[in-house]
């Protein structure tokens, strides 16, 4: 007999959703290439946001012909992105809304391309660990966003379905790995060009605006 599931299941992405780092995070990339002599843009720092980290690596090395060996680049930038999680506030709304969700039994999972112990490290610093039941990082999956993996390890973590459970994303690979492992799933954005978005997600101005989501569901 296979494992009964229980319960529904919050999923959600760590930077730019419960995480304000963004602004920290562009300011790592610009830094991480401007220190090995290479320029970034807005343009390829948007793309990379939501694949994992190796990923990230693997393109930056290979867009700008960085010399080093892509294990001391990773090491470099892991290092560089820890330093900036310790900056970084929770987005607004974060704590209220984790605190709603457990209130109502839901079971909490935070999914990110980011390495997990430096998930949990911001978790802790925030005060949100003991709201949170499960940390997926991007380097525990074979294959980060837009693969289904990371949000089908999650809702494995928690033993929740799918088709019960809410994922929460801020950027289009994010949404896409979420509806591709069957979660409904809403983005805390409001792009002007919908173009490229998985058709199932939908739009919320902020985390706050998901307190009634949860309460109807």
């Amino acid at each position: 007999m296979g494992t009964r599931l229980n319960g529904k299941g919050l999923l959600l992405d760590l930077d730019g959703t419960l995480a304000d780092s963004v602004p920290a995070l562009r300011a790592v990339y610009f830094a991480f290439l401007s220190g090995l002599g290479a320029t970034g843009t807005d343009d390829e720092f948007g793309r990379l946001n939501g694949p994992p980290l190796a990923e990230i690596i693997r393109v930056l090395k290979k867009a700008h012909g960085l010399r080093d060996e892509p294990a001391a680049l990773l090491r470099r930038y892991s290092d560089m992105i820890r330093h900036a999680h310790q900056t970084a506030p929770p987005v607004g709304g974060a704590t209220e809304l984790l605190q709603e969700a457990r209130t109502r039994g839901w079971k909490i999972a935070v999914v990110t391309s980011s390495a997990r112990s430096a998930a949990w490290d911001w978790l802790v610093r925030s005060g949100l660990s003991d709201r949170v039941d499960a940390v997926v990082g991007g380097d525990e999956v074979a294959n980060g966003k837009p693969a289904p993996d990371p949000y089908v390890l999650g809702l494995s973590r928690v033993n929740c379905a799918a088709a019960v459970s809410l994922a929460v994303e801020d950027s289009r690979l994010g949404a896409m790995s979420a509806v591709a492992a069957g979660l409904s799933t809403w983005v805390v954005a409001d792009p002007t060009d919908r173009s490229g978005w998985p058709a199932e997600v939908g739009f919320v101005s902020g985390l706050p605006d998901l307190l009634e989501i949860l309460r109807t569901c």
